[in-house]
């Protein structure tokens, strides 16, 4: 009885995680087609001007993450209609259980609340969105072992690029709820404070690539670092701390990745002890 109702949660799980993940996608497309509240995400953002804002291309990422997250809604769904789960598959989501439908919904959430300016409340989703894929990706990293190639790279890739963004985009949200009150800084030039964030997210970066031993949180890191350097070079103003700053987390999430890289090498697989399903 116990084995047939975790099947029957599981596969309920399956559909509903592909159904949500359609629906943020939609949310996301409508945010900017339509668009919601008459202004697209960008056009929200210059709301609130701030030197921590990578260049426009720089959120190109999401394309990537959301073709990620696809793949991984598909791989989910595998044995879905098939007489018995695969015990990797039903592990997988098993342990990710509700986890990625609420950050879904989170996701759509922030849409709403961003667009209609409700600033605090974007934090407070950012926040939680954070926390949500902190868990998925704890549960990842459990499972790490257990998995093949294939599919770490299934697992580990979308909700890796996913967490390492969302960790540059907190505090980019952070940073445009305090324009948003006119803060100064404690008196910090916005240069010197950008830059101190520059090298928060990046100590942040690291320590999260060498905790969820994922380095696809890196390359996120590393391409939002990237997108700051651009747009700071696009200023009238040249702002070298900034620049030097980016450039330095650049350096340290890359070295980062490679050690990753390198520990990953000795893992070896660990089949599961015992089907769930």
């Amino acid at each position: 009885m116990e084995t047939k109702f975790n099947s029957t949660k599981i596969r309920t799980l399956q559909i509903l995680n592909f159904l949500f993940f359609l629906a943020m996608v939609f949310v996301n497309f409508l945010a900017n087609f339509l668009p919601i509240n008459g202004k697209n995400t960008g056009e929200v953002s210059a709301q609130y001007p701030n030197l921590f804002v990578p260049a426009p291309l720089t959120f190109a990422i999401w394309s990537v993450i959301y073709l990620l997250l696809f793949v991984f809604c598909i791989y989910q769904m595998t044995s879905l209609f098939k007489s018995k789960i695969d015990p990797y598959v039903g592990e997988v989501v098993r342990r990710i259980n509700i986890a990625f439908i609420l950050t879904c919904i989170i996701n759509i959430c922030w849409i709403v609340a961003w667009h209609y300016d409700f600033i605090v409340v974007s934090v407070i989703l950012m926040l939680l969105l954070l926390s949500r894929l902190i868990y998925i990706d704890t549960q990842i990293r459990l499972l790490e072992p257990h998995l093949t190639n294939a599919q770490n790279f299934v697992v580990k890739a979308p909700f890796g690029l996913y967490l390492g963004w969302i960790c540059i985009a907190t505090i980019a949200n952070i940073t445009a709820l305090l324009v948003s009150y006119g803060w100064r800084g404690f008196g910090m030039s916005e240069e010197s404070w950008t830059s101190m964030m520059v090298l928060v997210g990046s100590l942040i970066g690291i320590v999260a690539i060498l905790r969820f031993n994922n380095f696809y949180i890196g390359l996120a890191v590393i391409w939002a670092l990237s997108g700051i350097i651009v747009e700071r070079k696009n200023d009238s103003v040249y702002y070298e701390y900034i620049v030097l700053s980016a450039w330095a987390g650049i350096i340290m999430v890359a070295i980062s990745v490679f050690i990753e890289l390198f520990r990953g090498t000795f893992r070896k697989r660990q089949p599961l002890a015992h089907d769930r399903v």
